[in-house]
């Protein structure tokens, strides 16, 4: 009795912590650290936002400059829920901004709704990328406890998955 216990102790424990969501490739940096062209056109772009944390990730696990990117994560008009993804040399990739769902444009939320009657919308993020230009709404919905990513541009029209530019993988994370 005893060895099946301890050998279901070790399964579920074994399981918890295989089953986290833990992005390696991403860490917490001090501002210091991030290249002075990132820096600087952070503050260019976003003059009077503060920024609350930097992160750097390393995309599949590479470090050379092409595989990484700096993200500053911000408040606008003190509220938090911003971010921008950069490359080494300062250049914007994308910068994305957290909308719970009540303020999700009605083209959109509608759109979901009708699209999605069984499911709740949980939130969204705006996400505008920048070469090429592209906003996109990644709307979390929820039914019961599954919950799913579903991708629509500013008038409401659905992008398949594999439309999507590959960054997109990275905010689903």
């Amino acid at each position: 009795m005893r060895n099946i216990f301890t050998l279901l102790l070790i399964t579920i424990i074994t399981t918890i912590v295989y089953s986290q969501d833990v992005n390696d490739n991403v860490r917490f940096i001090p501002q210091s650290e991030v290249p002075k062209a990132v820096v600087d056109h952070q503050e260019e772009l976003f003059p009077t936002n503060f920024v609350s944390e930097w992160q750097v990730q390393e995309l599949d696990g590479m470090q050379d400059a092409g595989n990484i990117r700096y993200i500053a994560k911000f408040e606008e008009d003190a509220r938090p829920g911003f971010s921008a993804s950069y490359l080494p040399n300062g250049i914007l990739v994308f910068n994305s901004e957290f909308m719970p769902s009540e303020i999700i444009p009605s083209e959109v939320r509608l759109k979901v709704d009708s699209e999605y009657k069984d499911y709740t919308i949980q939130s969204a993020d705006f996400i505008t990328f920048y070469n090429p230009k592209r906003e996109i709404y990644m709307v979390k919905i929820l039914k019961e406890i599954s919950m799913q990513y579903v991708f629509y541009n500013t008038v409401g029209n659905k992008i398949p998955r594999e439309s999507l530019p590959p960054e997109m993988l990275l905010l689903m994370k």
